[in-house]
């Protein structure tokens, strides 16, 4: 079982074990399709995954995100591509980056696979050095990524110079989430340290809201938590932990009714002092 949801770079690897588990991303390809691939596929978007209340909040906070995009798009850490139907129908034309040591971490083989990622990766690169001339794109998304390198300021210099007058930095980052994708973790941002790091590169920022409340923030954590400590069996390379096959289908019900109760206090909480993260809307004037 793989209790990873099919997010972005996220992120959670094709090539890795089924029962490979441990944050909002999966690898860069997606193979199986038999019937308990289907039904694992379908307890992803029940409160059964215990990344059910990250995906939430991050899919209600790339929502937000795509109303600001516009003209032609450059996804930088485009993984799986799977917010690219919420950005698409307001842009020119998409093109997503993946870092290629980044890819193969999550996804070891990859390179014997390429054509299984046609139409996902558009271009292969590193986001502190994009192979695009100055002022080549009206936004720049970037979600989930800054936390990923060891000097974000270098990669935001980056994504603005790439930019046009006028463009848009549109990006998200953890606040309160767990280590994941390692050895690629570096840092997690306060709504001041991010608003400082687009400022210092030269952008003017526009807004940044926290994504969800202190309430989910801990239902998210204590789902994770609950898994790790009684459902798993091995913690594997890159943070994420391997399923017991014995106690996960025991563990699933009770991350379940977890969630719900703190998917319930979060409606009704507005303490905002320990989010799951934030997003960031910056201009390039």
């Amino acid at each position: 079982m793989d209790s990873s949801p099919t997010t972005r770079s996220a992120p959670p690897s094709a090539a890795a074990p089924e029962t490979a588990v441990g944050g909002p991303s999966r690898g860069v390809i997606y193979e199986r399709r038999s019937l308990l691939a289907r039904l694992n596929a379908w307890r992803k978007r029940t409160p059964l995954n215990p990344y059910w209340t990250e995906l939430f909040w991050l899919h209600r906070a790339v929502t937000g995100l795509a109303q600001q995009a516009h003209g032609r798009l450059l996804d930088v850490g485009v993984g799986e591509r799977p917010y690219a139907a919420l950005f698409e129908p307001r842009i020119e034309r998409y093109i997503g980056l993946e870092y290629p040591p980044m890819a193969d971490n999550l996804s070891p083989g990859i390179w014997q696979r390429l054509e299984r990622v046609r139409g996902i990766i558009d271009v292969w690169g590193d986001g502190g050095a994009l192979p695009f001339a100055d002022r080549s794109f009206d936004t720049l998304l970037a979600l989930e990524v800054l936390e990923h390198v060891p000097d974000p300021g270098a990669l935001v210099r980056e994504f603005a110079r790439v930019l046009r007058p006028g463009g848009t930095l549109l990006v998200s980052v953890p606040f309160a989430a767990p280590l994941h994708q390692l050895p690629y973790d570096y840092q997690r941002f306060t709504e001041q340290g991010l608003r400082a790091l687009a400022e210092r590169c030269g952008l003017r920022v526009e807004s940044i809201e926290p994504r969800g409340n202190f309430a989910a923030a801990v239902g998210s954590l204590r789902a994770q938590h609950l898994l790790r400590c009684l459902g798993a069996s091995e913690r594997l390379h890159d943070g994420s932990v391997r399923v017991s096959r014995l106690r996960g289908p025991f563990v699933f019900p009770l991350v379940a009714l977890l969630q719900l109760f703190y998917r319930a206090l979060s409606a009704v909480s507005d303490d905002r002092s320990c989010p799951m993260g934030y997003s960031l809307v910056a201009r390039k004037d």
